[in-house]
């Protein structure tokens, strides 16, 4: 995820006083908090004020509407002429058993479409983890109820899978195929026999997402934001990777306006992998690495960069905390205000 970095600059006036140093500030580290299973808080801080509002709305969008995943959109039902139909023996109509196949949460693997085959004999329960799977399919809610047998019935089905974005109505499911042949596709929906149901489809794995803004303090500045997104998945994704989708999306989108000499310039290739690394990994005390978090000092380069002045200017921050510092860097073959001409990246590639 993106990290934050305080940059820092100097300038001399004409009163012939010692420079004055100013702080440059750049995209906020990402904290992650667990809150189930499936569902996590991401904070992000600090922000400039007004780009909490700015990107956590984008995001949300992103989230909500262009984040890939896939969803049973067909299922032929074995006595089943239409979605309208009931079926002896079944507690549920076939219109509430094609409810059930949209819930089912499943992931697919090297492929943009599959056929799944159902079948279960009662008295039963009929779950999700009765659907016969080929290699690279999962479902990842395997205990998600598709229908009750009350009798010696057998429920057979077969189901086809697909990736896609979004949300597609039944009857335009098969404009969600990527890199099948439309005409091919065309034609075997107009000859699909009686029997075929469409479900419509919601192909997002986020289920629900919602940000707040705060206010958030750099040292003795307190005009920042910090922006707290709430994002809950149905558990084929992990809610931090789905952010970072968003986020690569949000830049992709944004990237033609760079220009490449930009992109060039701000490659991560040209940066030593080593100042990427979290300042946890040095041999900094658990007080020291605290302190610095809380100033924007996440990753190694953001400490190198950085002057004795201005850290000794860091609340809590002494000058025994600055040799323990400069010794922890000292062991990784750094200094403290080291020429770094391509930091901060502009953007943590994953």
């Amino acid at each position: 995820m993106p990290t934050q970095n305080v940059a820092s600059t100097e300038y001399s006036d004409d009163s012939g006083d010692a420079p004055l140093e100013l702080t440059a500030l750049s995209m906020g580290a990402a904290i992650i908090e667990r809150i189930g299973a499936h569902h996590a808080k991401i904070t992000l801080e600090p922000l400039e004020r007004g780009f909490g509002h700015t990107l956590g709305n984008a995001l949300r969008r992103i989230l909500l509407s262009s984040i890939e995943g896939a969803a049973i959109v067909e299922a032929t039902i074995v006595g089943a002429r239409h979605e309208y139909s009931t079926l002896t023996g079944i507690r549920e109509d076939v219109i509430d058993i094609l409810l059930n196949f949209k819930q089912v949460a499943l992931t697919m693997h090297g492929r943009n479409e599959v056929e799944l085959e159902l079948k279960a004999k009662g008295p039963c329960e009929v779950r999700a983890s009765d659907i016969k799977l080929a290699h690279d399919v999962e479902i990842v809610n395997p205990d998600h109820i598709i229908a009750h047998l009350d009798a010696a019935v057998e429920l057979q089905a077969v189901l086809v899978a697909r990736r896609g974005r979004g949300y597609v109505p039944g009857d335009q499911a098969w404009l969600a195929v990527e890199g099948v042949d439309e005409d091919a596709l065309i034609e075997r929906r107009e000859a699909a026999p009686i029997g075929r149901l469409s479900i419509d489809a919601s192909f997002s794995p986020v289920r629900r997402v919602a940000y707040t803004v705060q206010g958030a303090r750099v040292e003795e500045h307190t005009d920042f934001d910090k922006l707290q997104m709430e994002v809950e998945t149905n558990g084929t994704i992990a809610p931090d990777e789905a952010l970072r989708q968003a986020a690569r999306i949000l830049y992709n989108q944004l990237e033609p306006l760079l220009g490449s000499d930009y992109r060039k310039e701000g490659a991560l290739d040209d940066i030593d992998p080593n100042l990427l690394r979290p300042v946890t990994e040095l041999e900094l005390s658990e007080r020291t690495c605290k302190f610095l978090r809380e100033v924007g000092v996440v990753r190694v380069g953001d400490l190198v960069s950085r002057s004795e002045r201005l850290l000794l200017k860091t609340p809590n921050i002494g000058k025994k905390s600055l040799e323990e510092i400069k010794a922890a860097l000292a062991l990784e073959g750094y200094t403290l205000e080291q020429p770094l001409p391509h930091w901060p990246p502009p953007i943590a590639q994953h």
